[in-house]
């Protein structure tokens, strides 16, 4: 186990990008996947492709890795103005403030009087209520995929 100062956060490249949708795709197939149906969730890791994640980071959405020894362990993408894409971390670095630090990071981006938003799968919800998000509506089930919105307002 790598020390937490051993990790550091970098914005994103585009030679992160296959890196960043290999993270994300497992992540998504054993935590999020359970819980949508089939074609919810083939659309959703359509959007993980290293092409979609390379897409992004050129567009300008907000992109932060966390590293630790060569390898991407966590990452956050915030679509502008102020909507949470992403936030993982892999499951051997959960536990040592990589979500908070990768939120903390990419939500500096954002427009103050904005409230972040996020749409929470069921696993990650009390992940964000730890972080301060508060949910907005009940758990909806949309396009395949089951969520529940939650927003953040600085204070």
């Amino acid at each position: 186990m790598a020390p937490t100062d051993a990790i550091v956060l970098r914005d994103a490249s585009p030679a992160d990008a296959a890196a960043i949708s290999a993270l994300v795709s497992a992540l998504t197939q054993r935590w999020i996947a359970p819980d949508c149906d089939e074609d919810g969730i083939a659309s959703l890791l359509a959007l993980m492709t290293p092409e979609q994640v390379r897409r992004r980071i050129d567009e300008g959405h907000r992109n932060v890795v966390a590293e630790c020894d060569g390898r991407i362990v966590g990452v956050a993408v915030l679509r502008l103005p102020s909507h949470l894409y992403h936030l993982f971390v892999a499951d051997d670095m959960q536990r040592r403030g990589l979500a908070r630090a990768l939120c903390n990071a990419v939500t500096a981006a954002a427009d103050p009087a904005v409230p972040i938003t996020v749409n929470a799968a069921r696993h990650a919800q009390e992940t964000y209520r730890r972080l301060g998000f508060e949910a907005t509506g009940p758990e909806l089930h949309e396009s395949g995929l089951r969520f529940v919105p939650m927003q953040w307002t600085r204070r």
